[in-house]
């Protein structure tokens, strides 16, 4: 049996490297609420900087601290991942039943997430769309997220001390100003990186964190993600290029 791989402790640095030397080029294509969204690398690396910026000088993320993602999957919550982990966090994705999803699917999603739950005490930081849930208020902090792409602000009244991380992330820094500690996430799956390239289109269940080691290793690698699967039709995934399925 093959070790576990462990993650480089720079990853976050190359990370945002390789999604930096993309450019202008696509990294990501959503196909969640009403329309097509397109994030390239630098515009996702954007987010991620950012995300960084806010967890860092405005909630005080500290390494080791426990991060709950609460959310339907979105490349929100990827970006907040990917951000969490390049803070050293302890991320925990709370797994959502998909909608429209068969009765024994959902049954088994939803064992699922309260098997997580179970494990979560007191959690730093929850970022949710549910701010008023028993979980939110279990936090020490609370980001609110509406899941929509353009959304410009959480759609809702907030409980008081619940930050509306849209408003709020928007207002960090374009450049990073935080030395990144190690790595907390994923790593690589072994061959993940060697199998993608730059020309590699993944099509995934939804945001990419339902396979993190196939997503790491295809960001680093420079390649792209589509998603969510199944609001991509056969001929939409063909004009992305996908070459290839989670």
């Amino acid at each position: 049996m093959s070790p576990t791989p462990v993650p480089v402790p720079r990853t976050g640095n190359a990370l945002l490297a390789a999604l930096e030397q993309l450019g202008p080029r696509p990294v990501l294509a959503w196909y969640g609420e009403a329309s097509r969204i397109e994030l390239s690398g630098h515009v996702l690396a954007n987010w991620v900087i950012k995300a960084i910026g806010h967890l860092h000088d405005e909630v005080a993320l500290e390494e080791g601290d426990a991060v709950v993602l609460d959310l339907p999957p979105h490349w929100k919550r990827l970006v907040l991942a990917l951000a969490a982990w390049s803070l050293g966090a302890e991320v925990t994705v709370l797994p959502r039943p998909a909608e429209g999803a068969a009765e024994a699917d959902v049954a088994s999603t939803l064992a699922a997430r309260e098997e997580a739950l179970a494990q979560i005490e007191d959690p730093r930081v929850v970022v949710t769309d549910r701010p008023d849930s028993d979980l939110a208020d279990s936090a020490d902090e609370v980001l609110a997220v509406q899941p929509v792409s353009l959304a410009p602000r959480f759609d809702g009244d907030l409980p008081p001390l619940v930050r509306d991380w849209v408003v709020e992330v928007r207002g960090s820094s374009d450049r990073l100003g935080v030395a990144l500690t190690d790595w907390s996430g994923p790593a690589s799956a072994d061959g993940a990186e060697a199998e993608a390239s730059a020309t590699t289109r993944l099509l995934v269940p939804g945001d990419g964190l339902e396979v993190p080691e196939r997503l790491l290793g295809l960001l680093l690698a420079g390649g792209g993600l589509v998603g969510p699967a199944a609001s991509v039709s056969a001929h939409q995934a063909d004009e992305e290029g996908v070459t290839t399925r989670a």
